[in-house]
């Protein structure tokens, strides 16, 4: 994983496809104390990291900081699980290839850090948005990306109703 701190961040693209820094607002994350900060911040973050499909080097590197920083902080949230499914959907689309060397480390932080951070969960109340995030990022971290795909687009009730009556 590379360290928020390295100087590097700064030449990976986002989304965008552009340079963009997510050290700086991941750092606030990790720092960050109140429900308003981190949405602000996640607002930042699905911005910057997913456009229309495109992500970069920067959301693949992100991502395991994401997990990270969600489990350390025990933090609970639909856009934890939402921004690392995509993150990892798209990356198999039309984008930059993960590099080599890190993917061994980008794999298990999805393999291992999903699970256990839907174990924080476990026992709350999930809203249809969160329990299709957590779903589809559990998905994602078994591999299913195709299943996954679909899960994230059941939070839309109307469309979960119309492929129910279809099957």
């Amino acid at each position: 994983m590379i360290q928020l701190d390295d100087k590097r961040w700064k030449e990976f693209d986002g989304g965008y496809r552009i340079p963009y820094d997510a050290s700086v607002p991941l750092i606030r994350l990790e720092q960050a104390t109140t429900p308003k900060e981190i949405d602000a911040i996640f607002s930042e973050l699905w911005n910057e990291l997913h456009h229309q499909g495109d992500v970069g080097l920067a959301s693949y590197f992100s991502l395991p900081h994401l997990i990270r920083i969600a489990k350390e902080k025990e933090l609970f949230n639909f856009n934890v699980f939402g921004l690392v499914a995509t993150i990892e959907i798209e990356r198999h689309r039309d984008n930059p290839p993960l590099p080599k060397e890190f993917e061994t480390e980008y794999l298990q932080s999805l393999r291992d850090g999903i699970p256990e951070l839907v174990k924080i969960g476990l026992a709350k109340t999930w809203d249809l948005t969160l329990a299709s995030t957590v779903l589809s990022a559990l998905a994602v971290s078994k591999g299913h990306l195709t299943m996954a795909d679909a899960i994230s687009k059941m939070e839309d009730e109307k469309l979960t109703n119309e492929f129910l009556e279809n099957y």
